[in-house]
């Protein structure tokens, strides 16, 4: 009878915590539901999970419409209608831009598919139909003939890096694909854009003419969402599929459009509310350590200068490590 006791007062200061009040924010629908589960099973996992959670969501280090438009680009990706249900209802509760909701959705047809999109913007629908502004969202959608108004090739080759304007296989691709697809490549993947799509003219010209229409001319040429808030959804959408190979590249974007590498590292970091420690801590966090390091910015989230060459050699160690059987003594960089 005590230990039931104890066990209730324990729940019942739960449920009065600045904690719990900060889980509701971020998922005011189902939070009751999930917590009742976890108190009634283990109170002190409860407590763990709570506590947690609601640490790593009421973070600054991002405001709370990024917040929320990086977890509705996740949870999209992950197929997880419940989050995503609760992340739309959060947004609509604070205020965020519905339309931004949905772009963030969007977005993800590029890495995600049709079947991926098809069931986010379902759900999507169906809360804002229920909150009454279905209509509103709908009434702004973008069309087709706004979305190259204002741009020109001249404007916008003034933009590319002098390395891209010289490479001898620009003139062919321009007059083969056309300079919209490409101008916004050029833009967001200097020194790259021209080598990935050589290699898929190379293999399938077709292909590669309609891969550039939808990716870098349709979606990545949409400005409904300002570029460093995009970007930032990209990088988490990459970390919540398990994709390493992509989210380095749009981390490089980030930081070209704006972005912090403080707001670089609290999506990383979010992303173990979404999927779980390993992959983020084994392998992306060292991945941005190094690239922050490359790019000369590792001291804007490292904030004593005697303890960057420590984070250096154990980054450094953790990467080399990667498909081996390391010696587990010194694997993380120790002598």
């Amino acid at each position: 009878m005590e230990d039931g006791t104890r066990a209730a007062d324990e729940i019942a200061a739960l449920r009065a915590s600045r904690q719990y009040e900060t889980a509701s924010r971020f998922s005011p629908d189902t939070l009751p539901r999930t917590f009742d589960l976890f108190a009634r099973l283990d109170p002190q996992f409860a407590a763990i999970w709570l506590r947690y959670s609601a640490g790593l969501l009421a973070r600054p280090q991002l405001d709370v419409r990024s917040r929320l438009l990086v977890l509705t680009g996740q949870y999209t990706m992950k197929g997880y209608e419940r989050g995503l249900r609760n992340v739309v209802a959060a947004a609509i509760r604070e205020d965020v831009d519905l339309k931004e909701v949905l772009e963030a959705i969007l977005q993800c047809y590029v890495y995600g598919g049709e079947p991926t999109v098809v069931t986010a913007a379902e759900i999507f629908v169906d809360a804002v139909d229920k909150a009454g502004k279905l209509d509103e969202v709908a009434a702004r959608g973008v069309l087709a003939a706004e979305a190259d108004e204002g741009r020109s090739l001249e404007t916008e080759r003034e933009h590319w890096t002098a390395e891209d304007r010289a490479d001898p296989r620009l003139p062919y691709l321009l007059d083969r694909y056309g300079w919209k697809g490409i101008s916004n490549g050029l833009r967001l993947r200097p020194g790259q854009h021209v080598n990935l799509i050589s290699s898929f003219d190379a293999f399938d010209a077709d292909w590669c003419d309609l891969w550039l229409e939808m990716c870098f001319h349709g979606m990545y040429g949409r400005t409904v969402l300002d570029e460093k808030t995009r970007l930032l959804c990209v990088v988490g959408n990459c970390v919540a599929v398990g994709d390493t190979y992509q989210y380095p590249r749009h981390m490089l974007g980030a930081l070209r459009a704006g972005a912090t590498p403080r707001e670089l590292l609290e999506v990383v970091l979010q992303s173990i509310h979404v999927v779980g420690h390993p992959m983020v801590l084994g392998i992306v966090v060292n991945d941005l350590m190094r690239l922050l390091d490359e790019a000369g910015r590792l001291a804007e989230v490292v904030d004593d200068p005697a303890k960057v060459e420590g984070l250096r050699r154990v980054v450094a160690a953790r990467i080399a490590g990667r498909g081996t059987v390391a010696d587990l003594r010194t694997a993380d960089g120790r002598a």
